[in-house]
């Protein structure tokens, strides 16, 4: 029987490079594919994130226009209270207890840090391409913390004051002023919650110096309050910054 053996030709090297340049474009073409489509993917979650801080740069530019505004009313009420005082309390006794009253509330700026947490988690500002505005979110944030710090020392001043209060106001009077506040249900803080009374009972003094602690203790809070409007102008400003540069770059993918 005879046998056919099938000859087999050497390819030709020119042939091993043309395959092995075909193998390499497609490789080289695969990788390029999966990159542009993580950054579509990355670019597609870095817009989502800077909406969501574009709403929270809307939200607290309204929460700063409220607290600035409630501040601006607290330190119209400490100027009062220390005219009061300088007068005589007991020439007005039913304004003192709506002053002491009223001077006893306050309202921060809580920062909405929705958009920011969820770009922190995700991986931080390096999703973030441009320069500008991740400057300009630092900046934001050293600004909400200074903010927070003076908020905190003014709480902390106002729990000495509400402890004085505690010990002058008469029991009964709080009471009654309590039942007939006003209690609106609005999105902005409602200053005017206390009327002033009709008729108040005496106040509670151990010593001649108890009012004259009582006012410096209420004074205390509202001259905070100074140095909180103006860390939250500039805020203001900074957010309005911010999210002009968010809206002019990317406006058109919100």
């Amino acid at each position: 029987m005879e046998v056919h053996h099938h000859s087999h030709h050497p390819k030709k090297w020119k042939e091993y490079i043309s395959e092995f340049l075909m193998l390499f474009a497609a490789v080289t073409l695969g990788f390029f594919a999966e990159n542009l489509r993580e950054h579509q993917i990355e670019k597609h979650r870095e817009i989502q994130f800077l909406k969501n801080i574009h709403l929270d740069l809307e939200r607290d530019i309204k929460e700063i226009d409220n607290v600035m505004s409630f501040n601006i009313n607290k330190q119209q009420y400490g100027v009062e209270l220390a005219k009061l005082y300088e007068t005589g309390v007991s020439k007005d006794l039913p304004k003192f207890y709506f002053l002491v009253k009223t001077l006893a509330l306050r309202t921060f700026f809580q920062h909405s840090k929705n958009g920011l947490e969820q770009l922190q988690n995700a991986g931080g500002l390096r999703l973030v391409e441009d320069e500008e505005i991740i400057q300009q979110l630092q900046l934001i944030e050293i600004r909400v913390a200074n903010t927070e710090s003076l908020q905190e020392s003014m709480d902390l001043n106002l729990t000495y004051f509400r402890i004085k209060t505690n010990a002058i106001l008469d029991a009964v009077t709080v009471q009654e002023m309590n039942m007939n506040q006003k209690l609106k249900n609005t999105k902005t803080f409602n200053f005017r919650r206390f009327e002033v009374p009709s008729s108040v009972r005496p106040l509670h003094l151990k010593s001649t110096d108890d009012i004259n602690e009582l006012v410096n203790l209420g004074i205390a809070p509202v001259n905070t309050t100074k140095y909180i409007n103006g860390q939250l102008v500039e805020l203001r400003k900074e957010c309005l910054q911010l999210n002009k540069l968010l809206i002019q770059k990317y406006g058109h993918e919100f």
